[in-house]
């Protein structure tokens, strides 16, 4: 190399090593900073107030029971209709991330009478301790349809014969990979996304989005499921909603065409569970 050109070049290389430095380390931190802080972002816990739990409906009953992370709280809404103390059709239901178990309580007043209804707080949500995950969820679940067998007197196969996963958000999640690990008879899926790792690439782009963790996957799940045998499985999904969107409610529909695929002109996110109230009820009664 020409001598007269060597400090010329060593100075391009700083420039250039500077610039990147300052590129990457921004990166870094950004990285580091979401890998922590994810599950602040993903998961919107609240407690109950002591007014609330003793407002409970008479047909509810708070079930107690232990998981890894501490002491745990689910609530089991018999059936209103009489006669039907054994329904025979459970709900397992799953809110989404900002939606504690009771949050669920007035919009199932109106749903089948016939069925009974197992409302699940994730870890840290509710009455429930401990920090939510996809592995902590599973088995707050496991650990909560336990305690119902006991609850009902029901051996385990005979309590699977009559399950059925109810999600919302988030809790199409929860609910999924229940589904695809233990035997259910029906599935009823509202504004499903298709992975965690979709979402997090439309909230903060590639590469930042490989640092997820919780790493959720419902097609995943939906796969495993349908290739175990299918339960009947019904999608809802607003054309409106403003936060998991509606084309990700249509992929998993175009990808498994067994599935009943349902679309609410001009609801959103939350405001299904309102407006798509009577469609919901019809899926829970199919």
């Amino acid at each position: 190399m020409n001598m007269r050109l060597a400090p010329k070049f060593t100075q391009r290389r700083q420039i250039i090593i500077a610039l990147l430095r300052c590129i990457v380390a921004p990166f870094l931190v950004l990285a580091v900073l979401l890998f922590f802080a994810q599950g602040s972002m993903i998961y919107l816990p609240h407690g109950y107030t002591a007014a609330q739990l003793r407002g409970d409906p008479p047909r509810l009953m708070p079930l107690s029971f232990t998981t890894d992370v501490g002491a745990q709280t689910c609530f089991y809404v018999a059936p209103r209709a009489a006669g039907a103390e054994l329904p025979a059709r459970i709900w397992l239901v799953f809110g989404g991330n900002a939606m504690a178990a009771l949050d669920w309580s007035g919009f199932l007043m109106g749903a089948d009478a016939r069925a009974g209804f197992l409302l699940i707080d994730y870890p840290g949500y509710g009455a429930s301790a401990g920090r939510p995950s996809p592995d902590t969820i599973l088995a707050a679940s496991e650990g909560a349809i336990g305690r119902l067998s006991e609850h009902l007197h029901l051996a385990a196969a005979d309590l699977a014969g009559r399950l059925g996963v109810l999600g919302h958000s988030l809790g199409c999640a929860a609910a999924l990979q229940y589904a695809a690990r233990h035997p259910v008879q029906r599935a009823v899926l509202v504004a499903p996304f298709t992975s965690m790792l979709a979402m997090a690439r439309r909230k903060v782009g590639w590469p930042l989005c490989e640092v997820l963790v919780h790493r959720f996957d419902n097609h995943a799940r939906l796969a495993e499921i349908l290739a175990a045998g299918a339960p009947a499985i019904t999608i809802l999904h607003g054309d409106a909603d403003e936060i998991i969107p509606v084309a990700m409610g249509r992929a998993l529909a175009a990808d498994f065409p067994a599935l009943i695929y349902c679309e609410i002109a001009g609801t959103g996110h939350n405001s299904i569970l309102h407006d798509a109230q009577a469609a919901i009820y019809a899926a829970i009664e199919r």
